[in-house]
C-alpha cells in the first residue's frame, strides 16, 4: 500500500512538472505567433506553479514589451534579474531605458548583457549600439566641458586619470601611417589593464579634438595638451610620434604632460623591427608606467605583456580599419578589419571591430534611429550562445561611466506567496537593472 502511494505521488509530481513546462512552452509558442495576451496568461500560470522561474518572468517581460507596456515589462524583467541575471533580460531592459531616453541606464543594461555573453549576431548589434549611445553621451559631456571651461577646477582632477591621444604618424610612409593610430589604441588598452588607473575614453578624446578643430591632424603638443587634458578631466595626457627607421624598423617617442601644472616627462624612446612591433609598444607602455611611478602587480604586468597578434600585416590592416572608421568610411573599415582576421584568425580585437562595423552597416550607418536597433535585435531568437563577453577596452569605458553589475553576485530570492492559484508577486530590493 505504501509503495502504491509513493508511486502515485511520484506520478502526480511528474504530471505537475510536465504541465508547468508545457505552460512555459505554450507561452513561448504563443509569443512567437504574436498572441501576446494569451502568452502573458500562460507565463502567469507558469509563475503561479513555479514562482522562481527566471525564464517565465523574462518572457513575461518580453511579451509586455511587445505590447508597449513598458512599466509592466520593466517590473517583470527586474524580477527575472533578481532570480538570475541573463543577457536577454538586460537586452530588453536596455531597450526600455533607451525608449525612455534614460541613456545611462540603457548603457549599463546593454553592458550587462554583453558581460553575460549573449553571443552571435546579437553581440555585435549591442556593441554597435553601445558605441552610438556612448558617443552621444560623450558629446554631451564635451559640450558641457567647453561651455564651462573657465570654471574647471584643475585641483579636482583625479591624480590617477590618464588620456592617450593618437600618435603622430606623419614621419611614416603614407601606407604605414595608420600604425600610429593602432599603437595609440593598444597603449590605451594596456593602460586600462592597470586597476589603479582610470583611462579616459578614446571616443571622448576624438570628440574634443573635433570640437577644437584638431581632429584632422590629430596632433597634440606641449602647448595644446594642458587644455585638452583639463577638458577631458585627465591629470596626465600621453602623446607621441612614430618614426620609420629605414624600411624595416620604427621608433616610438612619447611625451607625458601633466595637465594641471603643464610639466612634461619624456619616456625612454623604444625601437623594434616591424615584425616585432609590439615589443616596442609594450616597452613604451612600461616606460610610461615607470615614469608615472605606478607599481604593477604581476597579474597586471602579465596582462600588459600579452600580444594581440604576432602578425605585423594583421596589425597594419587593423590600424587602417581604425583610420577608415574614424573618417566614416565603414565599408573600407569593414574590409580592413576582415583582412586582419583573415591574416590572423586569433586577432580578437579585429574580429570584434569587424563585427561591430558590419552591424553598423546593417543598421544604416553610425547615426541610425533607435527603432532600427530595436527591430534588428527583437527579430533574433533568444541569445544563449557564449562568445567573448566584455573586452578590456569596453569594460574600462563602462566602468568610467558607471560601474557594471557583477553577474556572479545574486540576491537571495524567496518564493512569492500563492493565493487562490494566482501568484502574488512581491518585488523588492535594488531593481534598477543592477
Amino acid at each position: 500500500m505504501k509503495r502504491y502511494v509513493l508511486v502515485g505521488a511520484a506520478m502526480a509530481l511528474l504530471l505537475l512538472v510536465g504541465c508547468s513546462q508545457s505552460m512555459y512552452s505554450q507561452g513561448r509558442k504563443l509569443a512567437d505567433e504574436g498572441q501576446y495576451d494569451r502568452a502573458i496568461d500562460a507565463f502567469y500560470q507558469e509563475i503561479a506553479d513555479n514562482p522562481q522561474s527566471m525564464q517565465a518572468w523574462r518572457e513575461l517581460g518580453v511579451a509586455f514589451y511587445e505590447q508597449g507596456e513598458l512599466e509592466k515589462s520593466e517590473d517583470a524583467l527586474k524580477q527575472a534579474n533578481n532570480i538570475e541575471p541573463h543577457a536577454r533580460t538586460n537586452l530588453y531592459l536596455g531597450l526600455i531605458y533607451e525608449k525612455q531616453e534614460m541613456v545611462d541606464r540603457a548603457i549599463r543594461a546593454y553592458g550587462t548583457a554583453l558581460s553575460l555573453d549573449p553571443g552571435g549576431d546579437t553581440e555585435y548589434l549591442i556593441r554597435a549600439n553601445l558605441d552610438r549611445l556612448i558617443s552621444e553621451r560623450v558629446r554631451q559631456e564635451v559640450s558641457q566641458a567647453l561651455a564651462g571651461e573657465e570654471s574647471i577646477d584643475t585641483d579636482t582632477i583625479p591624480e590617477n586619470t590618464i588620456a592617450v591621444v593618437d600618435f603622430d604618424g606623419s614621419f611614416l610612409n603614407p601606407d604605414m601611417a595608420p600604425l600610429a593610430t593602432g599603437l595609440a589604441e593598444f597603449t590605451a588598452i594596456d593602460l586600462s589593464k592597470v586597476k589603479s588607473l582610470r583611462v579616459i575614453e578614446r571616443l571622448k578624446i576624438e570628440a574634443i579634438l573635433d570640437e577644437l578643430a584638431l581632429g584632422q591632424t590629430g596632433k597634440v603638443d606641449r602647448a595644446t595638451a594642458p587644455r585638452l587634458g583639463r577638458l577631458l578631466g585627465g591629470r596626465h595626457l600621453v602623446t607621441g610620434s612614430v618614426i620609420g627607421l629605414g624600411e624595416s624598423e620604427l621608433r616610438i617617442d612619447g611625451l607625458i604632460v601633466n595637465t594641471v601644472d603643464s610639466s612634461t616627462v619624456t619616456p625612454q624612446p623604444t625601437e623594434a623591427d616591424l615584425q616585432q612591433i609590439f615589443a616596442a609598444q609594450k616597452e613604451f607602455v612600461f616606460a610610461i608606467l615607470d615614469d608615472l611611478g605606478v607599481e604593477l602587480t604581476q597579474e597586471e604586468r602579465d596582462a600588459i605583456a600579452e600580444v594581440p597578434t604576432e602578425s605585423y600585416l594583421a596589425f597594419l590592416a587593423y590600424s587602417r580599419g581604425l583610420d577608415y572608421k574614424r573618417r566614416g568610411m565603414l565599408p573600407e573599415a569593414n574590409a580592413s578589419f576582415n583582412q586582419a582576421t583573415d591574416i590572423d584568425p586569433g586577432f580578437d580585437q579585429a574580429g570584434i571591430a569587424a563585427g561591430k562595423v558590419s552591424a553598423q552597416m546593417s543598421l544604416g550607418g553610425t547615426n541610425y534611429p533607435t527603432s532600427a536597433f530595436e527591430s534588428a535585435v527583437t527579430a533574433i531568437s533568444e541569445p544563449l550562445q557564449t562568445i567573448s563577453g566584455l573586452d578590456t577596452r569596453l569594460r574600462s569605458t563602462l566602468i568610467n561611466i558607471g560601474t557594471l553589475p557583477d553577474p556572479n553576485t545574486r540576491r537571495p530570492v524567496t518564493s512569492p506567496p500563492v493565493v487562490g492559484g494566482t501568484a502574488t508577486v512581491v518585488i523588492e530590493g535594488d531593481l534598477d537593472g543592477n
